[in-house]
């Protein structure tokens, strides 16, 4: 668990103005998302937290000042941008490498769902599995937080969904999260909090939690596979509307987004998307809170 304060920071790119903000403060053991455009400062702001770029203005973390004591970020897992590994070196070797303990490795990588990959080398590893090697190494250092710049790039759904699981773990566990992403529908099933950053500033939202997951569109390859699952939500006596090989499922509170990809599952959907609010509408709701 950790306390992050944020005071009076302003981060310049030569003459150029990218972060202003006057306080923040991140309690332990909750989970934070900051939300914005390219350019919006979102990577910029976590290089600052992690002592990665120079800064006006302080940063506490545990009542510590960062750059006084940089020593502190030692139980904080993180991944900035891209991950970056040692290509002939394992995935395991990697992270026992960057891990002092590695006691909770095999644990999480079955959540993450990458075991079966962590004897090979680094260098065989598609662009979505070295994301998740990276999320994995920041779960397994994290002690007190983990830090994840735009986690979910370049993976698909399920591994995505493998990912929020893995995140929503360690929160559980008390571990403060904090994560940047453009991706609000489906980075808002990790956060509690959600911050927009637009024009130099972070500005507050707050997402009606009765709204999340409410709807689900599922695509199928084929009629067959979407009459099966129809069939199956008519038993299950689960609201749904059906448009050709998609269906519109509705969970009525009676089920997470999750849960409702796990039943469909054996029907073989080819996507599912949370449509409750669209990227669109969720940025229209966050401007007017502004």
């Amino acid at each position: 668990m950790t306390h992050i304060k944020i005071l009076n920071l302003k981060k310049y790119y030569g003459k150029k103005l990218v972060l202003d903000i006057d306080s923040l403060d991140l309690e332990k053991g909750q989970s934070y998302g900051f939300f914005g455009a390219n350019g919006s400062g979102k990577s910029t702001l976590l290089k600052c937290m992690t002592n990665l770029v120079d800064y006006k203005g302080e940063i506490q973390i545990e009542n510590q000042n960062l750059k006084k004591n940089p020593s502190i970020l030692k139980d904080i897992g993180l991944i900035i941008e891209n991950p970056v590994f040692y290509n002939e070196m394992t995935g395991r070797k990697n992270i026992e490498y960057f891990c002092d303990d590695t006691a909770l490795l095999e644990e999480y990588a079955d959540i993450m769902g990458i075991k079966d990959i962590l004897d090979k080398k680094y260098r065989s590893y598609s662009l979505g599995m070295r994301q998740k090697l990276g999320i994995l190494l920041a779960c397994v250092k994290g002690k007190k937080a983990v830090i994840l710049d735009e986690p979910f790039n370049g993976l698909d759904i399920i591994s995505v969904e493998k990912a929020i699981k893995l995140i929503n773990h360690c929160h559980n566990k008390g571990l403060t999260i904090i994560l940047t992403s453009h991706q609000l529908d489906i980075s808002q099933k990790a956060v509690d909090n959600i911050y927009l950053m637009k024009n130099c500033r972070i500005h507050k939202f707050v997402l009606p939690k009765n709204k999340a997951g409410d709807k689900i569109l599922f695509e199928f390859a084929n009629k067959g596979d979407a009459d099966k699952a129809e069939n199956f939500l008519i038993c299950q006596k689960i609201k749904y509307e059906r448009e050709d090989d998609m269906l519109r499922v509705f969970s009525q509170g009676k089920y997470t987004f999750y849960e409702i990809i796990d039943l469909l599952k054996p029907f073989e959907f080819i996507k599912a998307e949370d449509i409750t609010f669209s990227i669109k509408e969720l940025y229209l709701e966050m401007e007017k809170s502004l």
